[in-house]
């Protein structure tokens, strides 16, 4: 049945792939992992996780872009077979909260296991959009005031306007392969966001939402007793708007603290495949009592079309894991004498 189960996902995967798709994103983006991949629910070893985003951007023209996100799973068991149930929300604000979004999801995932050491995991997410635009805060063609070489606000405009709201369901899919040993990781992950295609328009009009493809790689290897390194590559894809980035962590391990597990530091590159890099990314982070606190920052590579809406972005990610305390190995208890 399993082998049945795993020629279905990977076949309905391969048939899924033509389409087209630009959301909100994240540069540390294994920090938003239910966001990443609906697979990546409780992908983790404990007893539960929370999980909390936070992006701001800015460009040259004082406008910002302010992400927030929140995410919460727990892992549940099938028949001996990891599950997993998670919920997220995200608070999108862009253009100084011209345009506000607020998306709530629920998230699933099952775990098959194809041998020893390596998984099948897939996921599912359904989740409610609602997007809310402030049209004080737009001008229109017909509000250019030749007088001032400006648009001005206070020029009625001839615009019709019909609405500020629209909300509609959202669904989205993944699927994760991973092999794990205690020195050496590998996880190779695709996933499609907005499967349903949903209409989009504050303009009653039949824009539907296009797919967004996402593919990772993501490898970790014990060099030495307590040095690591993690490579890590992720592709987006969303009507003709692709995302390329690429880099590594590496970093200390501490196990017999019991304060702080790791610290580590990690460089990426963004860019497209069919344009140059437009971001160089620095990040770094540390755990401390179960807390995983990272921060990144995005440096504008100055010269390219791209720069004024990738520079000055701040990025913190916090989690709270609880360490897994299911007994494993059952005894007996008896009288000793």
């Amino acid at each position: 049945m399993k082998k049945y189960l795993i020629i279905f996902t990977l076949s309905f995967f391969i048939f899924s792939i033509p389409g087209k798709g630009q959301d909100i994103h994240f540069s540390k983006f294994f920090s938003a992992p239910l966001i990443l991949n609906p697979a990546n629910t409780t992908n983790y070893h404990g007893n539960w996780n929370v999980i909390s985003n936070f992006r701001n951007q800015e460009t040259d023209n004082g406008n910002s872009y302010i992400t927030s996100t929140f995410a919460f799973d727990f892992p549940v068991y099938i028949k001996n077979e990891r599950a997993g149930i998670g919920l997220i929300w995200i608070n999108d604000k862009s253009s100084n909260n011209t345009l506000s979004v607020n998306k709530i999801y629920v998230s699933t995932a099952y775990f098959i296991k194809i041998s020893k050491k390596s998984y099948l995991h897939m996921g599912l997410q359904a989740g409610y959009v609602m997007k809310k635009i402030d049209f004080s805060n737009i001008t229109f063609p017909d509000q250019f005031d030749m007088s001032i070489g400006y648009f001005n606000p206070d020029i009625p405009s001839s615009e019709i306007i019909q609405n500020s709201n629209l909300s509609y369901l959202d669904l989205n899919w993944g699927l994760i392969w991973s092999y794990k040993t205690p020195s050496f990781t590998v996880e190779i992950g695709t996933s499609m966001f907005h499967y349903n295609m949903p209409v989009e328009s504050f303009a009653n009009s039949d824009n539907r939402l296009k797919p967004r493809y996402v593919y990772h790689v993501f490898i970790e290897k014990l060099l030495f007793n307590n040095l690591f390194i993690k490579p890590k590559m992720l592709y987006v894809y969303q009507n003709k708007a692709s995302e390329f980035l690429i880099g590594f962590d590496t970093g200390l391990l501490f196990p017999k603290s019991k304060i702080t597990k790791n610290f580590y530091v990690g460089t990426f590159f963004r860019g497209g495949l069919k344009r140059n890099p437009d971001a160089f990314i620095v990040k770094s982070g540390f755990n401390y009592r179960n807390f995983d606190i990272a921060v990144s920052y995005d440096i504008g590579i100055p010269g390219y079309q791209f720069y004024s809406y990738t520079k000055n972005a701040f990025e913190l990610s916090l989690s709270f894991k609880r360490p897994e305390t299911n007994i494993k190995n059952k005894t007996i208890p008896c009288s000793v004498f």
